[in-house]
C-alpha cells in the first residue's frame, strides 16, 4: 500500500525541526545538510543531537557572546529537550494533524519555557522591559536599542550617529544597517551583533559590562522575531509569552491538557476508532487463531483502510494502519512483506503515537533482526535511543552489529509465538482498495 508521501507531518515537530528553527533564530545554521536531513527524516543518528548542540549553540555563542550566556542557553535547551521527549513518549496526539496540534503545543508546551528563560535572564542581568520586548506592536530589536540608549544616557534614535559620525563610506553603511534593524526591515546577523559590540566598547569604554548584556539581549530579540514569524500561522506568540510572563509561569498539567485534546479529536470519528480497536483485537500477537481468521481479518483491514481514506484527509491514522498491516503479515508468516509495513509504521508513529511508538519500534526491531536486515535495524535503534527506549541490558551502549542482530533475533519468536499465527492458507478474497 502506498500513500504517495501524502501523510501529514507528525503532530509533534521533530527534534530536527526544532533545532533547525533554533539555529535559524541564533543565526548559526549556515549550510548544514545533517540538520536538514534530521528535520526532514527524523532521528537517523542518536549521537547527532549532541554534536549539533555544540556546533549550532555552544561554539558560536561562546565565540560571539559570553561563556555565561552560552551556558545558560545550552542548559535551557537541554532541559526543554528532556521535557519534550518525555511528553512525546507518553502523550499520544494520533488523532490530530500538525495544523490542529500546533496552537496547543505553542501555548502549553513551548511558551512556558520561553517565558521562564526571559524571566530568569532578566532577573540575572536586568535588561529591557519584558512588557516592551513582548509588545506585538513593537519590534524586539528596536526595544533593545531603545533600552541601551536609555542606559547610556543618550537621546532616542541617536546611537547610529554616535557610532557612525559621518554620512559616507563605512559609516553610512553602518548607520543604515542599524536603521534597518530598528525598523524591522532586516535582522542583525550574529556576526554583525559581535562587530557592533566591539564598536560600542570602543565608543563607550567604561560601559563594557552593559554592552555585553546588550549583546545577549540582541541575540534574544533576534530569536524572538524568528520564533514569532514561525508561529504566525498558529498563534500570536509574543502576546502569549507576555501573558505567561505576567502570570509568573504557573504550573500546568500539560499532559492532561494534550490527552484531552486528542480524546476530543478522536470523538469526531467514532466509527474509525471503533473499527481500529476491533482490528487490534483480531490481530493480537499471542491469541490462538481459528480457521477463517486470516480471511476475515484481511477483510476488516481492507475496510479500515477504506475508511481512513474517506474520513481522514490528513491521514493521521496511517501509522496505525501500517502497524496492523505489519501484524497481519507476520501472523500470516509473510515476514518480508511485514517488514515493509513495519518500516512505514515506525517512521509514522514517532512524534505521534505516545506510548504506542515503543511497542511499534520494539516489534520493528525484532522483525528486522529476525530477517537479518542490519541497515534497517540500525535505523530503528537510532530512533529508539533518541527517545530513550532500551530493550536489552546494556543495549544503549552498543553499536548495532551483526553479533547484536544474532543475539536479539531469538526474541522475535517470544514476541510473536507460533500459537498466535493464522492457521488458514491464503485468504480466498480481498477488497480492492478504493
Amino acid at each position: 500500500m502506498s500513500e504517495d508521501n501524502a501523510t501529514s507531518l507528525p503532530p509533534y515537530p521533530r527534534l530536527g525541526e526544532c533545532y533547525r528553527l533554533l539555529a535559524k533564530a541564533l543565526d548559526t545554521k549556515a549550510s548544514n545538510r545533517q540538520l536538514d536531513r534530521l528535520a526532514r527524516e527524523g532521528d537517523f543518528d542518536w549521537q547527532l543531537l549532541e554534536l549539533l548542540r555544540t556546533e549550532l549553540i555552544e561554539s558560536p555563542l561562546r565565540a560571539k557572546s559570553t561563556d555565561d550566556f552560552a551556558d545558560y542557553v545550552l542548559a535551557s535547551v537541554g532541559a526543554v529537550q528532556n521535557d519534550y521527549i518525555a511528553i512525546i513518549k507518553g502523550i499520544a496526539l494520533d488523532a490530530l494533524s500538525r495544523q490542529q496540534s500546533m496552537p496547543a503545543l505553542i501555548e502549553k508546551l513551548f511558551v512556558p519555557p520561553i517565558a521562564s528563560f526571559l524571566l530568569n535572564m532578566h532577573k540575572a542581568v536586568s535588561g529591557p522591559s519584558l512588557v516592551s520586548l513582548l509588545d506585538s506592536d513593537k519590534h524586539p530589536v528596536s526595544t533593545v536599542f531603545c533600552w541601551l540608549e536609555d542606559e547610556l544616557g543618550i537621546e532616542d534614535n541617536t546611537l547610529g550617529y554616535r557610532l557612525y559620525d559621518d554620512s559616507t563610506g563605512e559609516n553610512k553603511n553602518g548607520r543604515e544597517a542599524l536603521n534597518r534593524w530598528r525598523q524591522g526591515l532586516q535582522l542583525p546577523a550574529l556576526r554583525t551583533v559581535h562587530l557592533l559590540r566591539q564598536r560600542l566598547c570602543g565608543a563607550f569604554p567604561h560601559r563594557k559590562k552593559l554592552i555585553g548584556v546588550f549583546t545577549e539581549w540582541m541575540i534574544v530579540a533576534r530569536a524572538l522575531t524568528v520564533f514569532d514569524d514561525a508561529a504566525k500561522p498558529y498563534a500570536d506568540l509574543r502576546s502569549i509569552i507576555l501573558t505567561e510572563v505576567l502570570s509568573g509561569v504557573p504550573p500546568q498539567d500539560i499532559g492532561h491538557f494534550l490527552s484531552n485534546l486528542n480524546i476530543d479529536a478522536a470523538k469526531a470519528k467514532p466509527e474509525l476508532v471503533e473499527r481500529g480497536l476491533l482490528l487490534q483485537e483480531r490481530l493480537k500477537r499471542t491469541t490462538s487463531k481459528t480457521v477463517g481468521d486470516q480471511g476475515s481479518s484481511r477483510y476488516a483491514l481492507d475496510q479500515f483502510h477504506h475508511k481512513v481514506k474517506i474520513h481522514e484527509p490528513d491521514k493521521v491514522s496511517v501509522y496505525y494502519l501500517e502497524w496492523m498491516e505489519g501484524r497481519w503479515h507476520i501472523l500470516a508468516n509473510q515476514l518480508e512483506q511485514a517488514l515493509v509495513h513495519y518500516e512505514r509504521a515506525a517512521d509514522l508513529a514517532l512524534y505521534r503515537s505516545g506510548e504506542t511508538q515503543k511497542d511499534i519500534l520494539r516489534e520493528a526491531l525484532l522483525l528486522a533482526a529476525h530477517q537479518g536486515n542490519l541497515p534497517l535495524y540500525k535505523r530503528f535503534k537510532h530512533r529508539a535511543l533518541v527517545m530513550g527506549f532500551s530493550f536489552l541490558p546494556g543495549w544503549d551502549d552498543q553499536v548495532a552489529t551483526r553479533h547484536e542482530l544474532k543475539a536479539i533475533r531469538g526474541n522475535f519468536e517470544s514476541r510473536f509465538p507460533a500459537r498466535g499465527r493464522f492457521i488458514d492458507g491464503e485468504p480466498q478474497f480481498d477488497i480492492v482498495h478504493a
